[in-house]
């Protein structure tokens, strides 16, 4: 009779670095950091124990220089930290751009004006190749392109306009969603048809019967399977705190442990240090 052998652990490593953003592609979220060549495969982590530590120690989210805040005061003074960006509905000089390079890469491209729901509806814009991740990325569960505009500022003269009948703002804490999503977003995209009117009208993509709205309506990738009420009450991590806990899921920019939750939007610049899995992390020494 030949004995079992044990099963061998799983190997594990640590890595440190200073978040700048959790994005999304092809419905996986990874986090990016300011220090290392490759990210954190966050998908991958979903049922595993992790330790996270938070310390001081800030590098800027946008050039990675060591910083007292971030972004750093030098980004702060360029895009996409100008107000221009932030409401280019009402601050965009798109035609006297004091910023024409950005511009180019960033602005002068095809932007959609967008539904999501979250735990309410909420209107935004992208880039239109992005629309997507970038619903993904803001934790929504589903979304609808309700309008295309040939540049940001267009697009946001359109969202300005919509804030009459929806939100533009939106939660960027766990949150329970919508128990009829879809619902929720054919009503406001019934609520915007009389704004996306007169001279909005020809950057409007709305169709008038309600079965093609449905089946415009993306459901969003989901990686977790907890209890959203649970999640919602649990602790966040800040600076000189740690947990060590079982991940539960990922929603756009925050990662749900069984125990605290670690929102990488509140921690972009700050000096964070992950120990799992080594296939989940990029390749750095392993845990001791």
């Amino acid at each position: 009779m030949t004995s079992q052998q044990p099963t061998e652990l799983a190997s594990r490593a640590t890595v440190s670095g200073h978040p700048t953003m959790v994005s999304w592609s092809r419905g996986k979220p990874r986090l990016y950091l300011a220090d290392t060549d490759g990210p954190i495969d966050l998908a991958g982590l979903v049922g595993e124990e992790i330790h996270v530590d938070i310390k001081p120690g800030f590098r800027c989210q946008h050039c990675g220089d060591r910083a007292d805040n971030s972004p750093c005061q030098e980004c702060q003074s360029k895009p996409p930290f100008q107000q221009c960006v932030f409401t280019p509905g009402t601050s965009c000089e798109y035609q006297d751009c004091p910023f024409p390079s950005f511009k180019r890469r960033s602005c002068a491209h095809n932007f959609v004006v967008y539904l999501v729901a979250k735990d309410s509806v909420k209107a935004g814009i992208t880039q239109a190749d992005r629309a997507v991740s970038r619903w993904a990325e803001q934790g929504a569960t589903h979304g609808i392109i309700i309008a295309r505009t040939p540049n940001r500022r267009v697009a946001g003269v359109v969202e300005d306009a919509l804030e009459a009948v929806v939100s533009t703002e939106s939660t960027k804490e766990w949150y329970e969603p919508l128990d009829q999503p879809k619902n929720a977003l054919m009503e406001a995209v019934n609520s915007c048809q009389d704004v996306l009117s007169g001279p909005l009208e020809p950057f409007s993509t709305l169709p008038s019967d309600e079965t093609t709205i449905e089946d415009r309506i993306v459901l969003l990738p989901v990686h977790f399977a907890g209890d959203d009420a649970t999640v919602s009450s649990l602790p966040g991590l800040t600076v000189d705190e740690g947990v060590q806990s079982e991940v539960l899921g990922v929603r756009g920019q925050i990662l749900a442990t069984e125990d605290a939750v670690v929102n990488f939007d509140h921690l972009k610049g700050k000096q964070v240090t992950v120990e799992a899995p080594a296939e989940c992390l990029p390749a750095m020494e392993a845990a001791q």
